[in-house]
């Protein structure tokens, strides 16, 4: 609520000071027990001046994981959006390197697509806990345990494109 542009074609700065942000993650500290998170592309100067949040290793390690305590599985915004600048791999290894665990291209072209599969190491041992756990919370966990060769098959096939183990 601190912002009045739209990270669909600019990059927001939130001005507020430290204080003021404290009381802002208050509801996300309540909710950290969430299984699943999503970062914003804003820039808060007061806690990383020269990254928006979605490729801050300081907001990401020091205020979502630390201060607010969220150890669920942390999504990017879509990294398509124009606040944020560089190519889609880029923009993609910045994301991930800052310590998202999944990347969304929802505007996905295959030239994008690829460069990303190519520019991200496999899912790390805490990426895949984090979605494990994920998974079990959602309404597709009991579809997997039952026995759903296919999708255990289709899964395990797009992660091999990456390189990663299911």
């Amino acid at each position: 609520g601190r912002s009045d542009v739209d990270t669909h074609k600019t990059l927001p700065t939130v001005t507020a000071s430290a204080a003021d942000l404290e009381a802002d993650i208050a509801p996300f500290r309540a909710l950290n027990q969430a299984l699943i998170g999503m970062t914003g592309h804003l820039l808060f100067p007061v806690w990383d001046a020269q990254n928006p949040a979605t490729l801050s290793p300081t907001i990401i390690a020091d205020i979502i994981r630390g201060l607010i305590g969220f150890d669920g599985l942390l999504l990017t915004d879509d990294i398509d959006m124009e606040a944020l600048g560089g190519t889609i791999p880029e923009r993609a290894a910045r994301a991930h390197a800052a310590g998202c665990d999944i990347i969304l291209n929802c505007w996905a072209k295959m030239a994008d697509m690829e460069g990303i599969c190519a520019a991200l190491p496999t899912m790390s041992a805490a990426t895949t806990a984090r979605l494990d756990r994920a998974l079990a919370g959602t309404r597709i966990a009991p579809a997997i345990a039952h026995g759903h060769a296919g999708l255990l098959a289709k899964r395990d096939e797009l992660l091999a494109l990456t390189g990663a183990a299911a």
